[in-house]
């Protein structure tokens, strides 16, 4: 059958896009850790109001949520005096004890996406991977994302943080 949806606008939009290509910067960063705990109690941490348990310097305001813990659609926002400053964050898809994905808003300025996967390694064990995409979405954006550094010292030590507390119950302390 013959396709007779006329879709020229979208085509030149997207050729236009492709010729100009994007002002906007974006970076990526990768983060791994091995973890000596299954993946049902390094999940569950992965939460705005059990970080303040396990991270040093974390405070979110619950905007929308049903449990109070982790889910799906869940939004809250972060203070600048957070360890990871000022955003909107909002629960994009999550598969318990599996995968986990975030949208941060900061400053309307930068897009953040983070996905966190678990991979279960047997023997009560498991690795989390970090990947975070940060995308500007005007000059200011353009500008923070320049200034990133190449990794960050101070997420994996947050991460760190994670297993230190479910080794002993305590936060670490980053400073």
């Amino acid at each position: 059958m013959k396709n007779l949806r006329n879709t020229e606008k979208s085509k030149k939009r997207a050729s236009k896009f492709l010729k100009e290509n994007t002002p906007f910067k974006r970076k990526v960063e990768t983060y791994t850790f091995d973890f000596n705990f299954p993946t049902e109690e390094v999940f569950k941490q992965f939460c705005p109001s059990r970080e303040e348990d396990w991270i040093e310097g974390w405070t979110a305001d619950l905007i929308y949520t049903s449990t109070g813990y982790v889910e799906s659609d869940c939004i809250f926002t972060t203070p600048a005096s957070n360890i990871l400053g000022p955003g909107l964050w909002i629960f994009t898809d999550l598969i318990p004890n599996q995968k986990v994905e975030v949208i941060r808003i900061i400053e309307n300025s930068v897009v953040v996406h983070f996905r966190i996967e678990l991979e279960d390694r047997g023997n009560n064990t498991c690795t989390g991977t970090w990947n975070l995409k940060f995308t500007a979405i005007n000059e200011m954006g353009n500008e923070m994302v320049k200034s990133l550094p190449e990794s960050n010292p101070m997420l994996m030590k947050i991460i760190e943080g994670l297993e230190y507390f479910l080794e002993n119950g305590k936060v670490l302390k980053l400073s």
